[in-house]
């Protein structure tokens, strides 16, 4: 980041030579073509009429009224009330985001979502006035603090006198402390009065060309000038109740999209603004008035103190706006593109060229987690530079691509992970637990975008620029599988030819992406796909920990199946528990928290593993990741089959190698439910420990392989239509090991939900007093309906041709089905850390009469014994 920080700061000079002169994003080609749509299509028309409709309450205000909406930083800030907090009045919980606000509606307010109370009780708006000084800004020592008391209580007697009284430090009581107005200065006044004003005013210009929206828009733009270099988030305004991060008026990442979205705004009323004495003598009167620097007594004047104040403030001040990348870059480049597109084309390129390298680094993406969030995140912003700069430039995309070619996998990323139509895997912060998350990710598909890009128009250049057909594909799902609207973009020169060529494409190769299993190997996140419709499922395995908003879940393993996520991970930390240093937020982060294995109770390594095995045939997907950094260990590899038995049926084999430490506990956990046990004889036993959120721990010492738990799956969030039973059965074949069964803490929804339950979980532990302990974990699971196809399953012995038997960690297994059919699984410890395996190189399995040399075999028997199938994976086999 300081490589481009500095590149960003060495064209300040050069962007300071060029005099701006026009739009960039909104040129008059450009413009007219967006009126003209609206004259022929009424989807046009209405677009219009939204748009025109949201700037209608700021076009009502006078210039002094829209001049006075914007406040100094001299009051604390507060990115929430209270972050773990509840409503003073009816004391139900309030956490996070949840106060309700509307600035033009209700100004100085915010109110509680369950009992509708507002807060604060006192005239902040009469205190703020008074305190205002020469200069137009709230100063606190001169406000009249006369004016602080319960406006519904005016008697000084009354108990409730200074109930709800907030100062702009906060209403405060006891220990607690709400921040109504630090809170209501980000979300009422900032982000929907004076950025959302601009916003809509500018926007209301662009469809009409009506120069009254302009004006009133650098009304609002001006008066944010004077003050926006005085904001810094880092030490002026709090997060999570602590001191604040880099960033403006808003914390870093809103900042960065915020200046951004000014910035666009005076690109577009720029050449609205010509020809407006009374602007100029609105401001200059102001300016005289106020005792600002600038005398604002031209529009030159006024201009170079908007770009002066907030274009290159924001370049010269690039911390301030650093976000997940690539949003900086994305900022700073359609900056100064604004300042100096095109004579400064040649500068920008290798920003350009800087931004894709990274943006795509990562299997096309990033590499930062949280998958169906900021993974996402990173590239729907990437998307709207892309889509804004082919709107002016139609060779802008062929040329990207020519000198980024995996952007060709960017847009990809988030069809090929996504599971069912319905899920992501969730690895990092991202969702919550169990939840579906339908959109496609990639990019936010927004039918009514206004005057900013269309991402459905995007999604066809990429179909036009590669010709892979899923870009069509999905962005017809997400019009509600139909053409009409398309492509909800105000710019398009022929959305007739769009809607046509999108139609070819769904014709010919159908209403949904055609995805087989998926290994981003960059990303470290394998995908194990078969089935169709109703039917389909997918198993994911994770194979690294670390990086951004990551948790510590290497080797994490997830299911989907029957239309649910059977083994979820937990998703976003619930931070509304008291923000990311809670103990409940750093539970979700945790190791114990996944579907893996902990060794010695400690959190994983940050580090990658690689992909040691990739089977995808029919009836047999499977993979194996190898990952020992993860634990400093010598082994830390688990290898997945997912198995198809018909149409609707599957298992899942599973076998986890760790050698290191002494202390192995696998854990498994599914949906919400209950569970039964068969196998075991549990008693009440000890916690888990190590800072986790887990209860009711019950042990069997010494159970005999075989044993399995049952869940009985609860649709509690009703995904199931029609209603059905679902179970899974977790079957376990690890010998030597402990069983145990406790219940893990989550919260039913995001960070604004307070909804608290405990779910179902297992754990398969085997400890040693010296290290390092060697465990192989082995299970077969199994999702089902009506009735499981499983029989029996059992493990099978491995020996050499001399009749040595193979170590525990060489793994087969028999399953049989209900119908008659057997299978064999068999694999090998490849890495075989501790020592040497038989001599002789050749396994054998006496029960099934199989010969083999190498790594993995699957074999399947009809009922009368018959081989049926066979596949190997870097191995002979041979069955008689």
């Amino acid at each position: 980041m300081q490589t481009l920080i500095a590149c960003c700061l060495g064209s300040v000079i050069a962007t300071s030579a060029y005099a701006k002169d026009t739009s960039t994003f909104f040129p008059t080609p450009l413009v007219e073509a967006a009126r003209r749509n609206v004259q022929q299509h009424a989807w046009a028309a209405q677009t219009r009429d939204k748009i025109v409709a949201a700037a209608a309450p700021w076009l009502a205000m006078s210039d002094d009224e829209l001049w006075s909406l914007m406040f100094g930083a001299t009051i604390t800030r507060s990115w929430m009330v209270w972050s773990n907090g509840h409503c003073p009045s009816c004391e139900q919980s309030v956490p996070m985001y949840n106060w309700r606000m509307d600035a033009l509606r209700r100004p100085w307010k915010v109110w509680c979502p369950h009992c509708s109370e507002a807060f604060p009780k006192n005239d902040f708006g009469a205190f703020y006035r008074s305190g205002l000084d020469e200069h137009g800004v709230f100063a606190p020592a001169r406000a009249d603090r006369a004016l602080l008391f319960n406006a519904e209580h005016a008697d000084p007697n009354h108990p409730l006198h200074l109930f709800g009284v907030d100062d702009g430090e906060g209403f405060v009581q006891g220990e607690k402390r709400w921040r109504f107005i630090g809170a209501y200065l980000i979300y009422g006044q900032w982000k929907h009065a004076v950025l959302g004003g601009l916003k809509s005013l500018a926007a209301a210009y662009v469809v009409t060309g009506d120069r009254r929206y302009a004006h009133k828009a650098c009304v609002l733009l001006d008066r944010v000038a004077d003050l926006y270099p005085t904001f810094d988030f880092k030490t002026q305004a709090l997060v999570y109740e602590g001191p604040g991060h880099a960033g403006y008026v808003s914390t870093w990442h809103d900042a960065c999209e915020e200046t951004r979205e000014m910035v666009l705004a005076y690109d577009q009323v720029f050449e609205g603004l010509d020809d407006d004495p009374e602007l100029v003598a609105f401001l200059s009167a102001k300016a005289r008035q106020y005792g600002l620097e600038n005398p604002k007594t031209s529009l030159a004047d006024i201009r170079r103190h908007i770009e002066d104040r907030i274009l290159r403030d924001a370049i010269a001040n690039s911390h301030k706006i650093v976000s997940n990348y690539p949003r900086t870059p994305v900022a700073l480049i359609t900056t100064h593109a604004v300042l100096g597109w095109p004579a400064n084309r040649g500068e920008l390129q290798p920003m350009i060229d800087e931004m894709l390298g990274r943006a795509t680094a990562v299997d096309g993406v990033t590499g930062e987690k949280g998958l169906a969030s900021y993974s996402a995140y990173v590239i729907q912003g990437l998307g709207l530079f892309l889509e804004q700069f082919a709107r002016i430039d139609p060779t802008f995309l062929a040329t990207q691509f020519e000198r980024h070619p995996r952007l060709a996998q960017t847009y990809r990323f988030h069809i090929d992970t996504r599971c069912l139509g319905r899920y992501y895997p969730l690895s990092g912060d991202t969702g919550s637990f169990a939840h579906p998350m339908p959109d496609y990710a990639g990019l936010v598909l927004n039918r009514d975008p206004g005057v900013l890009p269309s991402m459905f128009s995007l999604l066809h250049r990429l179909h036009r620029q590669t010709g892979d057909p899923a870009y069509a594909q999905v962005l017809y799902e997400a019009n509600g599988a139909s053409l009409e609207g398309l492509p909800h973009d105000l710019f398009c020169e022929d959305p007739a030819a769009m809607q046509d060529e999108t139609r070819t494409a769904v014709e010919q190769h159908g209403l949904v992406p055609a995805l087989g299993s998926v290994n981003k190997a960059q990303w470290h996140l394998a995908i194990l796909r078969s089935g169709h419709g109703a039917n389909a499922r997918a198993t994911w395995l994770d194979y690294d920990s670390g990086g951004g908003h990551s948790h510590a879940d290497g080797m994490n393993l997830g299911l989907f199946a029957h239309g649910l996520d059977l083994m979820p991970d937990f998703g976003y930390p619930p931070v509304q528990f008291g923000g990311w240093g809670s103990e409940r937020a750093a539970w979700y982060t945790s190791t114990p928290a996944h579907n893996t294995v902990v060794v010695d109770g400690n959190r994983h390594v940050d580090g990658a593993g690689t992909t040691t095995l990739w089977v995808d045939a029919p009836d047999l997907h499977a993979t194996r990741a190898s990952a020992p950094g993860l634990i400093a260990g010598q082994q830390f590899e688990r290898t997945v089959a997912q198995i198809d038995v018909s149409d609707r049926s599957f298992y899942l084999i599973d076998v986890f190698r760790v050698v290191g430490g002494t202390d192995h506990a696998k854990f498994m956990h599914s949906h919400f439910g209950t569970i039964e046990t068969s196998g075991l004889s549990l008693q009440p036993a000890e916690d888990f420990g190590f800072g986790t959120q887990m209860r009711n721990f019950r042990r069997d010492s010494n159970p005999q392989p075989g044993w399995s738990v049952d869940w009985t799956i609860e649709d509690r969030y009703k995904l199931i239509d029609p209603p059905r039973p679902v179970r899974l059965r977790y079957t376990d074949l690890t010998t030597v090991a402990e069983a145990w069964t406790c219940e893990g803490w989550v919260t039913q929804g995001l960070y604004d939900s307070s909804v608290e339950t405990w779910i179902p979980r297992v754990m398969v532990r085997r400890r040693a007093e010296q290290g390092p302990l060697q465990s192989t974990f082995v299970a077969v699971i199994e999702p089902y309906e009506d009735a499981p196809a499983i029989a029996t399953v059992r493990r099978l012995p491995l020996v050499a041709e001399g009749g040595a038997p193979y170590p525990d960690a060489c793994v087969a297994l028999e399953i049989t089905l209900e119908d008659g059919r057997r299978d064999l699984f068999v694999t090998m410890d490849v890495e075989n850390p501790l020592g040497p395996a038989p001599e002789g190189g050749t396994v054998v399995q006496a029960d099934w009469g199989l010969r083999m040399a190498g790594d993995t075999c699957w074999v399947r028997r009809g009922a009368g014994g018959e081989v049926l199938r066979r596949e190997t994976y870097e191995a002979m086999a041979s069955v008689e």
